[in-house]
């Protein structure tokens, strides 16, 4: 009563001293809105904080779903605060309050505000606001509690070499020197290293700690630069700080200005890199190529005389004469390098061959496939003389460093064919003959037709490659071309010789013909010194505005096709064109290569131009100014979308109608910006044609007309889907809001439980039934994964559970079963279908499994996930946002497709985690905790324990999978073998490392040998059992040399342990020599475990001599090899 007393008194004081009522208030108008309409919040300054905006008189939040720093540069330009610094997610600036406006924002970083980016709609989006998007910017990245010390200019260097513009990548960042990851590190990251220091253009990009590992956090991941970027904060990437890496993936780079700097070459592979052995000749034998320092063997999958063939001639051995089968020359050991060839017989190594990649493979050792070439079948050859070096020239020009491209292959000059032929391609043949970098890369036979075979087509280079040959192609003499394709190519040396002109073609060489106005007609080219037509397969008007462009014509009206014009004469120059209509001539757009089609003249294109457009036979009545209009609404700025075209109006199709393509029509209109694409006849169903389809706008366009489309008048579509818009003029008009539909919006009916029933769905504000037609098992499984009923047991037809009433929402299903929702499927529309109710569908879910049952447990080498359904947590009673590990502030989470996600780093103690270890695994245990909903009562919270074991053992293979015998309820799974990896290194500062493949170690001289694993946990350590050398690559040779046996070293005369059972890493040193037998080649082999430093004393005891060991403790080893002497 007290409490209702002053309420009235609050109320009477404000009536009378501030003459407030409640009708005064509601005919208040809306205050204009700030300017600018978006601000920071809770933090200490205006430049950093969480994302507001404003919008219809309110202030709301943004949600971090897509949220990166894009996005994030908008709002700080918005401000006038710089340049975004960090993209905060999480609500790293607390938790707001009222509507979440922008969800999904997929912003360029150019937009003026953030209404400008894409986005799903304003007030559309699945978010809590615990998903509360923040920025740093520039301006606001000064305040903090502790002033950090200025970074230093430029924020980023080079180090680990012997010159300032090459080395290990490091950038500065909250005070600290911090390393970048080679993850996606490519020479465009690397480009903005260097014009970051001035030190030129980059020249290589270098991964796995080429300049050695750093120390510190690693900065940056996942960079994605195009080059130009003046930082590499500037670049998209994954957030600083968020990275998936170790100092072994620390990336670097070498600069133009560093590049002088000689580094000793890593020596070659054996050359030829393939061999016959197992016969009693060399030109017979099971086939083993030589990769990563080991020769392989090539499985017989698929394999055939073509494939033969290539060996054989890489042996100079003549040709093949049969491919062998199922180890016909006895199975092999060690790696199988290759599987699955598609040879043409042509190519040069199997390794130019289609396969399924090194080392990929479903084969054993009983299927290793072999070869008899002629040389080895008793008939001897006149062997090949060897190729020119180097096997590229260019010819048809006045000197060496620009033509016409030619290589050689199978003792052939030959040509390339300039299908995909870009500046990166020619940059190889330039930087292959010594030429520098390409100038232009040159199409149609710019240098002359050349004679003889095309070796190549379809090349895809990234720049670096040192021969075409090791360019992604379609394959070794596989083309679609003639030579007046032929590719060429100017390279700087080449470039200021001067080359004889060919006569000019006529400005432009395009023309209309055939009307009675040169801006109408049929469109002919001229090529080769002779007029032809354009074939009309594919002409839209997007080629048509190409060629009024070209013509100064202004914009195409209209592209015609069937000789509209009439037939044309001559050759057809081009077919196929698929134009963006922003080239400036037909030629720059996709075709089919000139002079190539399948047309006869009675397909000749023809265009009408604006300029054009005014002479016509009958005179149409103008079009209205703009030719388009929004109907069926009570405003001019909001309604269904319909376009004028031949004289009458006409509607849009709603299929990929978004915000770009209503931005267009809002600023024709002059409506400002569009806030709402509908779609499904929202404005109600137009009549007449329907004009447009398919459109596919920037945003940016002036007219529907201009954006890519279907065709004017092309279309599959109905009335019920005629497409609508909502302008920012339009949309201060009060439109009564529907009811929120409900969650989920799908339920079962007409059982006795919810997980089973007729299906229906909520649409439109309205439940209706789905048609029977084409319904099955993955379906059902969308349904019931939505409702958190488990899997379908069955699908049911002809009305099961009973005919339904009202609308038929579905039809003509066709899910994959991993939809979250039946909209997500492929379908005939919302409301298109030729049912009736006796065609109801139905479904029987699984019972509503136990909470144990819907969850995932991830074990991954660095962190423990548990995942578990949203629904099935809400059915169960439980909070899903209120769990937490054993430690109660380790409540990190993220929700995944209607998961929630808790996550734990796996190291011991972390949030409570607790390791132990047994004679073969390390076991982390946590418990995830859940508080049911509070009725003022005790409550005890659900606890869920999860486990996941490690074996200790090393492996070099990620595809071991081990389930221990696990003791105890909960979660239960296993993580992979930690990885080890081995080095050799000149010297003992552990600095001057030896190349991968072949090494060279100069006899008398000690071998340093590095062996680290990839491991999160600091508890553990590595110790070296075993390590000895054999003449083979097999780790289970039995003629063996011990250099370190049962943890101790053999002779300590000749090895020395340097570290073992102290950290992750052990290193030692060795003096090796040749084996008995002739063989020059040693490899060396190491088997390591792990060791948990809290139980065990990990460091050897080494005194007199070696200690046995069992032949149980024997583990997989690591090799590496082979090594030769000098």
């Amino acid at each position: 009563m007290m409490r209702m007393t002053l309420g009235m008194m609050l109320l009477l004081l404000m009536q009378t001293f501030l003459g407030w009522t409640g009708t005064a208030a509601a005919n208040t108008p809306t205050p204009p809105p700030p300017n600018p309409p978006v601000r920071l919040v809770g933090s200490t300054n205006s430049c950093s904080g969480r994302v507001e905006i404003f919008h219809n008189g309110t202030w709301g939040t943004v949600c971090d779903d897509s949220w990166d720093l894009n996005d994030a540069h908008v709002v700080c330009g918005q401000l006038g605060c710089g340049r975004a610094v960090e993209a905060k997610h999480n609500s790293h600036f607390g938790q707001g309050t009222g509507p979440i406006w922008l969800d999904d924002l997929r912003c360029s970083g150019n937009e003026t505000s953030l209404k400008d980016c894409v986005h799903s709609g304003i007030g559309s989006h699945n978010c809590r606001h615990h998903e509360d998007a923040g920025v740093i910017c520039e301006a606001g990245s000064a305040i903090t509690i502790k002033p950090t010390p200025p970074p230093p200019n430029p924020p980023v260097r080079l180090v680990g070499s012997t010159n300032s513009c090459s080395g290990r990548v490091e950038i500065f960042h909250n005070g600290t020197w911090g390393t970048v990851c080679d993850d996606s590190w490519d020479l465009n990251d690397a480009h903005v290293v260097c014009g970051q220091l001035g030190c030129g253009r980059a020249v290589e990009s270098k991964h796995n700690a080429h300049f050695g590992q750093g120390t510190g956090p690693i900065w940056l991941d996942d960079l994605r630069c195009s080059g130009n970027e003046t930082s590499l904060k500037d670049c998209v990437h994954s957030g600083i700080g968020s990275h998936n890496c170790r100092h072994h993936e620390d990336a670097g780079v070498i600069c133009e200005a560093g590049s002088a700097i000689t580094i000793k070459p890593s020596p070659p592979p054996p050359n030829p890199p393939v061999r016959l052995v197992g016969s009693t000749n060399s030109c017979s034998g099971r086939v083993e190529i030589f990769h990563n320092g080991t020769w392989g063997t090539v499985c017989d999958d698929s394999w055939d005389l073509n494939d033969a063939h290539v060996v054989c001639g890489q042996l100079g051995c003549g040709r093949a004469v049969e491919a062998k089968h199922n180890s016909h020359f006895g199975q092999g050991t060690g790696p199988i390098w290759l599987d699955d060839l598609r040879c043409s017989g042509n190519e040069t190594s199997l390794k130019d061959c289609v396969h399924s990649g090194i080392g990929s493979h479903n084969c054993r050792h009983h299927e290793d496939a072999g070869v008899i070439c002629e040389a080895g079948s008793a008939i001897t050859i006149k062997p090949t003389p060897p190729p020119p070096n180097p096997p590229v020239r260019l010819v048809g020009s006045t000197n060496s460093c620009s033509g016409r491209v030619e290589i050689f292959h199978n003792g052939t000059w030959g040509t390339v064919c300039d299908d995909s032929w870009d500046l990166n391609d020619a940059h190889v043949v330039c930087g292959q003959l010594g030429c520098g970098r390409a100038v232009e890369a040159k199409h149609n036979s710019h240098f002359g037709q050349g004679t003889g075979p095309i070796w190549l087509d379809d090349l895809r280079c990234s720049g670096n490659e040192t021969s075409l040959k090791d360019c992604v192609h379609s394959g070794i003499g596989s083309h679609n071309c003639r030579h007046h394709e032929d590719a060429g190519v100017i390279c700087e040396e080449g470039s200021a010789i001067t080359i004889k002109p060919t006569p000019p073609p006529p400005n432009p060489p395009v023309r209309l013909v055939s009307s009675t106005n040169s801006c109408s007609g049929r469109v002919e080219i001229f090529h080769n010194g002779t007029w032809g037509t354009v074939c009309d397969d594919s002409w839209d008007l997007n080629d048509a505005q190409v060629v009024c462009g070209q013509l100064g014509c202004g914009r195409a009206v209209e592209s015609k096709h069937n000789a509209h014009f009439g037939q044309g004469t001559g050759p057809i120059w081009l077919d196929d064109l698929r134009c963006s209509g922003n080239e400036t001539s037909l030629k720059d757009c996709v075709h089919s290569g000139i002079g190539s089609h399948n047309c006869r003249h009675r397909e000749d294109a023809g265009v009408i131009c604006e300029a054009g457009s005014a002479i016509t036979i009958k005179p149409t009545p103008p079009p209205p100014n703009p030719p388009v209009r929004l109907v069926g609404s009570t405003n001019s700025c909001s309604g269904r979308v319909e376009i004028f075209h031949n004289g009458t109006w006409g509607t849009v199709c709603d299929d990929s109608w978004d915000l770009n393509d209503a931005h267009v029509v809002c600023g024709q209109l002059g409506c400002g910006r569009a806030v709402e694409a509908k779609h499904n006849s929202h404005f109600g169903q137009g009549t007449g044609p329907i004009w447009l389809d398919d459109l596919r706008c920037s945003g940016n366009e002036t007219s529907l007309k201009d954006c890519v489309h279907s065709g004017i008048g092309s279309h599959n579509c109905r009335h019920h889907e005629d497409a609508g818009v909502i302008c920012e003029a339009g949309s201060a008009i009060t439109i009564k809001p529907t009811p929120p539909p409900p969650n989920p919006p799908v339920r079962l009916v007409g059982s006795t439980n919810s997980c089973s029933g007729r299906v229906e769905i909520f649409h439109n504000g309205t439940w209706g039934t789905v048609c029977d037609d084409s319904w099955d098992l993955n379906d059902a499984h969308v349904v019931c994964g939505q409702l958190g009923c488990g899997r379908a047991v069955e699908s049911k037809h002809n009305a099961h559970f009973g005919q339904g009433t009202g609308p038929i929402w579905l039809d003509d299903l066709r899910c994959s079963g991993n939809e979250t929702s039946l909209k997500d499927c492929v379908h005939s529309g919302i409301g298109s279908h030729n049912c009736r109710h006796h065609e109801d569908a139905g479904v029987i879910c699984e019972e509503r499994p136990p909470l144990l049952q819907t969850a995932h447990l991830v074990c991954s080498r660095y962190q423990i996930k548990v995942g578990l359904r949203l629904i099935s947590l809400q059915a169960a009673g439980l909070q899903p946002f209120s769990g937490h590990m054993a430690v109660p502030f380790c409540s990190g989470y993220f929700v995944r497709d209607s998961t929630i996600w808790y996550q734990v780093p796996r190291q011991t103690g972390q949030c409570g985690t607790v390791m132990r270890t047994n004679t073969t695994h390390a076991i982390y245990s946590n418990n995830l905790f859940f508080d049911p909903p509070s009725n003022g009562y005790l409550v005890l919270p659900q606890i869920i324990p999860f486990s996941c074991a490690y074996p200790l053992e090393t492996n070099i293979s990620l595809n071991a999978a081990i389930r221990p015998l696990l003791n105890g309820g909960g979660l239960i799974g296993s993580g992979n073998r930690a990885t080890a990896y081995m080095a050799l290194f000149h010297d003992s500062n552990f600095s001057y490392r030896y190349h991968s493949g072949l090494v060279t170690l100069p006899m008398g001289s000690p071998l340093y040998v590095q062996v680290f694993v990839s491991e999160n946990d600091p508890n553990f350590a590595v110790v070296l059992e075993d390590c000895y050398t054999t003449n083979s690559s097999n780790p289970q040779d039995h003629m063996r040399y011990y250099l370190i046996h049962s943890r101790c070293p053999t002779d300590l005369r000749h090895v020395s342990v340097i570290e073992n059972g102290q950290s992750l890493r052990a290193r030692f040193s060795a003096l090796l020599f040749p084996l008995h037998g002739g063989n020059p080649y040693v490899f060396l082999h190491c088997t390591l475990r792990l060791c948990d430093k809290r139980t065990q004393n990990c460091v050897p005891h080494c005194r007199r001599t070696y200690r046995s060991v069992d032949s149980q403790d024997q583990l997989h080893p690591v090799t590496i090899g082979p090594i030769t002497f000098e």
